[in-house]
């Protein structure tokens, strides 16, 4: 999510529908998301989990996830088929309202929403029929720049492997020189790449064997910034490196991702760089910190770069 979230209030359950998509990055299905919310019903975090977990191991998973202070309340709404995942959602509310008070407690199949937290007064306690195309929050949220991809498979898909560009990037690797020196290299990707310069497999090439090394990775991540054009340059190489060269990348996506705190897109991120490299130091370093939820805007008042 990016830091408008922090604006972002709830104040009805057609408000808080509309604004999932949004801070969640996607449309959710067959998913509980929850909104965890400040005394004054501003968004602080969102967080999703697939359905097919237990109760108790998706409010584990929830609470984990849930931000520091000043978090008072959570929002739960789970989409899907209503007598599948009434009880379960139920039982996660129960769970989660121990620690945090609980909003509301929504369930949504298809384009009907209903409101099943005991006691409840609000317009979808007797169900309400909801239309994500009009709605003020999403409208107020697109105008910000935000975006809601159709699906989380959509969200996958910013990232997965493009077939054609490893094949070529494989092909310069192929012939690249053994000592091809790797000094200011960092520094003429990141120039092209801010004037938006798509980077060329001759470009691509060392810039990937370049990443294998720690120190470069680290410096790598120290020049990594919230910039549209950073995310760009980092998801672009990502799909478009060999999936052997791919761990230094994508920790650098999922740090990219982060500083502008799409959290959704950084774990994404991160799933990419572990599959190939799960115990590389610098990638568990980035996990932990994308893992907390602390939004970005945070560290960068405390002088985080």
């Amino acid at each position: 999510m990016t830091d408008s979230t922090s604006d972002t209030f709830v104040r009805s359950p057609q408000n808080l529908l509309g604004a999932i998509p949004y801070v969640l990055g996607y449309h959710p299905a067959d998913e509980v998301v929850a909104l965890y919310l400040s005394d004054d019903q501003r968004v602080l975090g969102v967080a999703a989990e697939p359905l097919r977990f237990s109760a108790v191991a998706l409010a584990e998973h929830l609470m984990l996830r849930a931000p520091a202070d000043p978090c008072t309340e959570v929002a739960l709404v789970s989409y899907g088929p209503s007598p599948m995942v009434r009880s379960v959602t139920a039982r996660v509310g129960q769970i989660l309202n121990l620690f945090l008070r609980l909003h509301t407690l929504l369930l949504v199949t298809d384009s009907r929403c209903e409101c099943i937290l005991a006691g409840c007064s609000c317009s979808a306690r007797n169900g309400i029929v909801f239309d994500p195309a009009n709605n003020q929050i999403a409208t107020q949220l697109t105008v910000e720049g935000r975006t809601a991809l159709p699906s989380r498979r959509a969200l996958v898909g910013l990232l997965a492997p493009d077939l054609v560009g490893q094949a070529e990037t494989e092909a310069a690797l192929a012939v690249l020189a053994p000592d091809v020196a790797v000094t200011g290299l960092l520094g003429a990707v990141l120039a092209d790449a801010k004037q938006g310069q798509r980077l060329t497999p001759e470009q691509l090439a060392p810039l990937a064997l370049a990443l294998t090394h720690h120190d470069v990775l680290q410096t790598a991540l120290h020049s990594v910034c919230a910039r549209m054009w950073q995310r760009d340059l980092w998801f672009d190489v990502v799909r478009r490196v060999p999936d052997r060269y791919v761990t230094g990348p994508a920790t650098l996506a999922a740090w990219s991702a982060w500083r502008r705190d799409d959290h959704a897109l950084a774990e994404v991120a991160l799933n990419r760089a572990t599959q190939e490299s799960p115990d590389d130091r610098l990638t568990r370093l980035v996990g932990d910190i994308v893992r907390t939820r602390i939004p970005a805007h945070r560290l960068h008042r405390a002088g985080g770069h």
